[in-house]
């Protein structure tokens, strides 16, 4: 089970969902690509010792993933025998912001290199924005530094629709209680200061005289001593400045204990740790900078959360190491905790057995084995230290538990009968997504204890499993286009987006994304049949691209298509323009 904040986890459910794997190019002459290109600086200065990488999406099994190559001293790169596929260019360099090749202003995908059917290609430029810097320093009431405290550069953003500050960039104060937040592209930030050092409690004792609760604290503080967002200053940062004297005064607030204990069948306690997880994330804040922490449990199974703020929060067990000595303990808990004016004594928190949730993948018109092979590692970079790939027909399910803000996300290989089983399913509701989808075919059913597990949720709140029956079939859809501008030029690195009419309740709404390539053209594969809607965006935040609510405004710029089981449709998608998105965007709260 692996945690993230929920804007990443969306990011990467997009990400997959984009990563379609591409038919085999033929490889067989041993045709090797060469591809020359150089580095430079907004202001034209050529870039040395900078680092450029070639990252695959999607190539032939025994084929190297990734590339990676150095600028020379004219700021030139150089990759020699590329394996043909289709890859990813980018650079980077301390001092710099990292860049793919043919990002737009608002820094969303690239352009992808499809190398299929070349011996070459030359003259690639990546230009790379000297990074924004934001220094300061953090001091107390009094006016004295604090150590350790969780510096935060925040940017407005969008996740699910929801206008909300998001991480750019973050750091931790020093002995002096100086902090230092650097790589930041041009743009509007809010600082935030989080005193962490009580974050993660449970062996803490009380000396003598000194127990119950700590009536204050030191609160989440924004730039430069505002509760909230509303009270701070935006720090502006252009290319290549550095901000200086952003110093923030920790605020104080009332503050409160959780105590308890894990209570389990078995009656020993696990080893482990708990998290608190706020709930009502208040506002614009994430919920992960909004008053929660992590607890170890102690040998006798109690916990403590200190400097807690009122609030719901949720009370989860998130790692366990042993119970009563024995390793990888099967246990989950989950509880909504409510915090007012007081502390919180003899909370207990029941544990119970993971849910079991295994199934099989079956194929409506074949055997499942012809799709699902066995898993064979791909060479990487080693200097890189990158996890190997599977190599692309090797199916995989992933379970997305969102709880505002923040996400689970728990995965299952499926093995070569088809049968899989996922481990460590905590308590919660969960949205289904087929990752590496075989080429040429699509998700035609899934249900989960007798419900259709695409439209709906797979619950596990009661703490019940079950069996999870998905069905491919090999008659998926397909639709190809280009996207021009009013002036019939090609439209490269554009955003286009498909979305269907009766949106899915997976996080994203079953939204699909894909970038144009140097031609201007898109494609979507492994489609449903269905009713879709298709629409190019000149410039479009990627937190807005997940809402389906979002673009539900935009059918009337958006290209309606129809497809039917092995359709292959062809559409030409016009650029909906930025002041029309922008006259959307100001409609959000």
């Amino acid at each position: 089970m692996r945690w993230f904040p929920l804007a990443l986890l969306l990011g990467a459910f997009l990400a997959d969902a984009q990563n379609t794997p591409l038919p085999a190019a033929n490889t067989d002459s041993g045709q090797k690509v060469r591809i020359e290109g150089t580095i430079l600086s907004l202001n034209g200065d050529l870039v040395r010792k900078a680092t450029v990488r070639l990252q695959g999406t999607g190539g032939q099994p025994g084929q190297p993933t990734s590339y990676i190559e150095t600028t020379d001293s004219a700021g030139k790169f150089i990759f020699d025998d590329v394996a043909p596929g289709r890859y990813t260019l980018s650079a980077e360099k301390p001092g710099f912001v990292t860049a793919r090749y043919g990002a737009r202003p608002n820094g969303l995908g690239g352009t992808p290199l499809d190398l299929t059917g070349r011996t070459e290609m030359k003259d690639l430029q990546v230009k790379l924005t000297p990074q924004g810097v934001i220094a300061g320093r953090v001091v107390d009431k009094d006016g004295d530094p604090v150590v350790s405290v969780q510096v935060q550069a925040m940017r407005f953003a969008y996740t699910g629709g929801r206008k909300q500050l998001q991480p750019a960039g973050g750091t931790t104060t020093n002995d002096l209680g100086e902090y230092r937040l650097i790589s930041l592209a041009p743009g509007r930030y809010y600082i935030s200061a989080t005193d962490n050092r009580r974050a993660i409690q449970g062996f803490i004792q009380e000396r003598p005289g000194r127990a119950g609760t700590v009536p204050e604290g030191n609160i989440t503080t924004f730039y430069p001593n505002g509760a909230d967002v509303s009270a701070a200053v935006a720090v502006d940062v252009a290319a290549g400045a550095e901000m200086r004297g952003t110093d923030i005064r920790l605020l104080q607030g009332k503050v409160y204990t959780v105590r308890g204990k894990t209570v389990n069948a078995s009656g020993a306690p696990p080893s482990g740790f708990l998290q608190l997880i706020r709930k009502d994330s208040g506002g614009n804040l994430p919920a992960i900078l909004n008053g929660g922490g992590s607890s170890q449990v102690r040998p006798d199974g109690t916990f403590e959360f200190r400097g807690i703020l009122q609030g719901t929060y949720v009370l989860q067990l998130a790692q366990v190491n042993s119970v009563n000595g024995n390793p990888a303990a099967d246990l989950t808990g989950r509880m909504e905790v409510t915090v007012g004016d007081s502390d919180i004594d003899n909370l207990e928190l029941p544990l119970v057995p993971h849910p079991e949730i295994m199934g099989t993948v079956t194929l409506e018109d074949g055997d499942i084995a012809s799709l699902v092979k066995p898993a064979q590692k791909t060479p990487g970079v080693a200097a890189a230290g990158n996890a190997v790939r599977p190599q692309p027909g090797r199916l995989a399910l992933t379970l997305f538990q969102t709880e505002n803000g923040f996400g689970i996300a728990v995965t299952a290989q499926v093995k070569e009968d088809g049968t899989f089983q996922f481990s460590s399913v905590g308590l919660g509701r969960y949205a289904l997504n087929v990752n590496s989808l075989p080429q040429g075919t699509y998700l035609k059913s899934a249900r989960f204890a007798g419900q259709d597990a695409i439209k709906g949720f797979i619950d596990t709140t009661s703490g019940t499993g079950g069996t999870l029956e998905l069905v491919l079939s090999s008659k998926s859809a397909d639709i190809a286009g280009s996207v021009q501008n009013d002036k019939g030029e090609a439209q490269s690195g554009v955003m286009v987006t498909l979305w269907p009419k009766i949106p899915d309740s997976n996080p994203i709404g079953g939204v699909r994304p894909a970038m144009t390539d140097p031609s201007g053209g898109f494609q979507f594969k492994g489609l449903a049949p269905g009713d879709y809607y298709v629409a190019a965006w000149e410039d479009l935040d990627l937190g807005l691209v997940q809402s389906v609510d979002f673009l539900s405004h935009f059918t009337s710029e958006a290209t309606a298509v129809t497809l039917s089981e092995s359709s292959h449709e062809s559409r030409d998608v016009k650029l909906v323009p930025a002041d029309k998105i922008a006259s959307e965007v100001a409609k959000l709260q």
